[in-house]
This record gives C-alpha cells, sequence and structure tokens, in this order.
C-alpha cells in the first residue's frame, strides 16, 4: 500500500481553518457593534482556531510527494476531517462565551451549521446574543455551497487537477465530471451567483417588518437553505405573508442549479427552461403545493384559497429545498401528510444547489432507468439507453445512482432502528434520521416544527452529527474511508 501523503492532509485543513477563523471575526465584529459581553470570547476563538490551522499548516509545509500523485485516499480524507475540523473549531464561540455549556450540544449546533441542517438545541433563542446568531447564520451560508468549494472560490487553495478531485469529494449531484476541466471558473461562478442572489435577499427582507440584523441571518440561512432563525417561534414570528413570500423564492432558489441560474443571470441563456431535472423540480413542487392546498381549503385547517396556497406552498418548498423553516405544524395535520413530506424529505433539490437529499437528479435516473426495465421486457433486442437533457447516462453513473439511493435508504432505515435505542418514538426517530442524512432538520414529535434536539440523549446528538455529515458529503466520501480495499493500492 503506497504510504498516506499525510502532509498534504495537514496542510489542506490548516489552510482552511485560517480562514474559518478570518470568516469568525465578522461575528465578532458583529458582537462590537451591539457591544456584547460574548465578543472577547469570540475574539479569542478566532485567534485560536488560527493558531490552530497555523500549526497544520506549518506540519504539513513540506509535501511528503508531488501534489500530482495525490489520489482520492488523501482527498477523501482531507474532505472528511477538514468538515470535522471546521464544525469542533466552530463549537468555540458557543463553549468560550458561555453560550451553549455543554460541548455535546455545542458540537451538534456547529454541525448542524456547517451541513445546513436546521436542527437546534437552543431553547430560548430569543434571548440568545446576536453575535452567536450571526455566527449560526453564517456557518450554514459558508457550508451551502461546500467549505471546500467556498474555499476555491475565494483563494487558490489547490492546483488544478487536485480541485477536480476536491470538487468531486464535495459537490452535490450526478454531473460533476461535466464541470472537472473548468473547476476554478465554475466555483468562481458559482460564488458570484450565491453572493449575489444573498445581496438581493437580504434588501427584500429588509423592506419587510425584518431589522437589518434579522434580514441578514435570515438571508445568509434563506439561500443556504439552512434555516436557522433568529426567533424561537421562527418565520411565523413576523406574520407577515410578504416575508413568507420571500423567504419562500429565495429557498426555491437556493435548491436550483446555480452553474444555470449564473447563465439565466448574466447571460439572459433560456437554458434552465430546457433543463430535464429543473422541469421535474418544479413540476414536484407545483403538484404537491396545488394537492396540499386544496386539502388544507376542504377540510378547513387554514382561511381562504390564498392562505392555503402560501401555507402548502412554504412548507411544500421548505421541505424540497431541505431548509426546514415551517409556518404551520404539518405533522398535526395527519398521519396521511407526515408519510407525504417524509416522501419529499428524500430527493429534495437540484444538483448544483445548496440543498441535501438525494437530489431531483438521481430521482430522474432511477425513474428512467425504472421505465426501461419495462421496455426491455416488451422488446429484448432493442438497445434503451437513460437519457437527461438529450446526454446519454453512462452505466458507471446509472451504477452509482442505484448503489447511491440503495445506502440512503439502508443507512436512514438503519439509523431510525439505531434512534429508537435511545428512547425516540417510532415516528421520531424515522423523522429524524431521514430529515438529518437529507440535510433537513424538521422530523415529527418533539423534534418537529417548534421543537428543539436538547432533550435528544448524548449518543443521539454524536450519531446525528456523523448522519449529517455523511449525507451533506453524499455518502460516498465519508464511507469510502470505512472501506479497507479503498485503502490498498
Amino acid at each position: 500500500m503506497r504510504k498516506l501523503n499525510y502532509r498534504f492532509v495537514l496542510s489542506s485543513i490548516g489552510l482552511l481553518l485560517m480562514v474559518e477563523a478570518l470568516f469568525m471575526l465578522l461575528s465578532a465584529f458583529v458582537g462590537t457593534y451591539y457591544r456584547e459581553a460574548v465578543t472577547p470570547s469570540i475574539f479569542f476563538s478566532s485567534g485560536a482556531t488560527l493558531l490552530v490551522g497555523a500549526g497544520l499548516a506549518f506540519a504539513g509545509r513540506k509535501q511528503h510527494r508531488p501534489r500530482g500523485h495525490i489520489t482520492k485516499r488523501e482527498v477523501f480524507l482531507t474532505v472528511t476531517l477538514a468538515w470535522i475540523s471546521l464544525a469542533l473549531c466552530g463549537t468555540l464561540p458557543y463553549l468560550l462565551s458561555g453560550a451553549i455549556p455543554s460541548f455535546a450540544d455545542a458540537f451538534f449546533e456547529s454541525m448542524c451549521g456547517f451541513t445546513t441542517t436546521g436542527s437546534s438545541t437552543i431553547g430560548d433563542l430569543d434571548s440568545f446574543p446576536r453575535s452567536l446568531h450571526f455566527w449560526r447564520s453564517f456557518t450554514q451560508w459558508i457550508g451551502g455551497i461546500g467549505i471546500i468549494i467556498f474555499a476555491m472560490s475565494l483563494v487558490p487553495i489547490f492546483g488544478g487537477g487536485i480541485s477536480g478531485h476536491f470538487f468531486d469529494a464535495e459537490a452535490t449531484g450526478i454531473a460533476v465530471e461535466q464541470v472537472r476541466p473548468r473547476v476554478k471558473e465554475v466555483t468562481r461562478n458559482m460564488f458570484l451567483t450565491y453572493f449575489s442572489l444573498t445581496l438581493v435577499g437580504f434588501f427584500f427582507l429588509l423592506a419587510g417588518p425584518m431589522d437589518a440584523f434579522d434580514a441578514a441571518c435570515h438571508a445568509l440561512s434563506s439561500i443556504s437553505t439552512g434555516g436557522f432563525s433568529t426567533k424561537q417561534a421562527g418565520i411565523a414570528f413576523y406574520d407577515s405573508s410578504y416575508t413568507e413570500y420571500v423567504i419562500t423564492v429565495l429557498m426555491f432558489l437556493g435548491a436550483t442549479n446555480f452553474m444555470l441560474l449564473f447563465a439565466l443571470i448574466t447571460r439572459f441563456s433560456g437554458t434552465i427552461f430546457k433543463d430535464e431535472e429543473f422541469r421535474w423540480y418544479t413540476s414536484i413542487l407545483l403538484l404537491f403545493t396545488v394537492g396540499i392546498a386544496v386539502s388544507l381549503l376542504v377540510t378547513h385547517r387554514t382561511e381562504g384559497v390564498e392562505s392555503s396556497f402560501r401555507t402548502a406552498l412554504f412548507q411544500v418548498v421548505s421541505t424540497v429545498s431541505a431548509t426546514g423553516y415551517t409556518t404551520a405544524d404539518y405533522p398535526s395535520w395527519g398521519a396521511s401528510f407526515r408519510l407525504l413530506f417524509l416522501g419529499l424529505m428524500l430527493f429534495c433539490g437540484s444538483q448544483g444547489s445548496t440543498s441535501g437529499g438525494m437530489k431531483i437528479s438521481r430521482l430522474v435516473v432511477l425513474a428512467k432507468n425504472t421505465l426501461l426495465v419495462f421496455k426491455r421486457q416488451v422488446h429484448p433486442e432493442a438497445l434503451y439507453r437513460v437519457k437527461i437533457n438529450g446526454r446519454v447516462i453512462s452505466d458507471d453513473t446509472s451504477s452509482r445512482v442505484l448503489a447511491f439511493a440503495f445506502l440512503y435508504i439502508t443507512l436512514a432505515a438503519f439509523s431510525a432502528l439505531v434512534l429508537s435505542l435511545t428512547g425516540m418514538t417510532f415516528e421520531e426517530s424515522i423523522g429524524v434520521s431521514f430529515s438529518s442524512i437529507s440535510s433537513l432538520g424538521t422530523g415529527f414529535g418533539a423534534y418537529g416544527p417548534g421543537g428543539t434536539y436538547e432533550s435528544a440523549t448524548v449518543f443521539a446528538k454524536y450519531y446525528l452529527c456523523f448522519l449529517m455529515l455523511v449525507g451533506r458529503l453524499e455518502i460516498f466520501t465519508v464511507l469510502s474511508l470505512l472501506v479497507p480495499d479503498f485503502w490498498k493500492r
């Protein structure tokens, strides 16, 4: 077995930690502006993170072998350890300030942030320091398009060939091989789109009942499909249909392929409307929104057509985009609705977006492949291939999609069993398992809308952190490290 280039792993993680330290300063400046007592703790956290990052970068300053020999072993290990390391350092502002004194709770909060999962252990968000609210929202914004992709779009941390491997390990969806030759261009365009949408969202939210601080935090967590709020009551606190519609649009855009959005914004290209995944995405949203709205109206759970439509639209877009915001207690609508929303948790948004879940593109491949099975039974000699947007999906990609779906469902089902042993009810364990691996955060029962994970056991919190990480990095990146053959030559 070839010796692992551990120096590359250490130096890469060190550089990313130093970038995190600089981002952490933004929260410290917010604390300085509002003259909060926790501000020195955040400055100290930033300094400590910078020192750790510099130490790791110094330890790996001399490459064990040329970068051209970096393999997927180093890449997958670096990506996984980087996310864990950034989440660990991300706990420092919570711990050192005393805002979240428990390490398990602080690590859970940090991991929820970076993986854009809307779960939380904080029972009183209304009295939480503003600087730490900003840090919570900003961690979701950093993790939205991927920590390493985010860093690559700002500074040339990795070389061209290595950047392609990192993009594969962290990007979402099935078409990442199409962008490998132009990774730098793609990451830059994704970041520009991401930043622009965040800025526009901020001004639109500011035009409503939110003040500048709340508008900034919700813009960060909406476009990243993260779901963190500054209010314990969430979006319902503002009691504003305008705010709900604005956040609905931000969640929708956050779960849309950023490369298609960039083409639409900069070149006025209509490619997005011809894209098969986008058409499936919008069709699913419209179909379930109309169906649920009609049901709410008929059963008198809401008053008026507009209220029914808005309530249904917000919950559906929030679930499909894996954001986790809620304005209604939809699990209380009945078992059929709980099952419906559980299904919506699975596939979520588009590839190349900030959304979690299996992605609509994989749903398209699975559906078309199933249809071809029936066609081949009728015409066994005919040559049928799965196509998306006129392009043939290779057998290797199709097999990866099938393996991904199998692992996704199996891991979620197994995790539900594990969580049930920690004291969660049957429905709670299923809801929490699927919502965590899908980066949604909102489950059922005590962990449903308006609930927190404060009552979960310490083991459950750590296990859910693992589940969120696996789901955010699309399963293969993390689980490959547990396969002995992956470490062989």
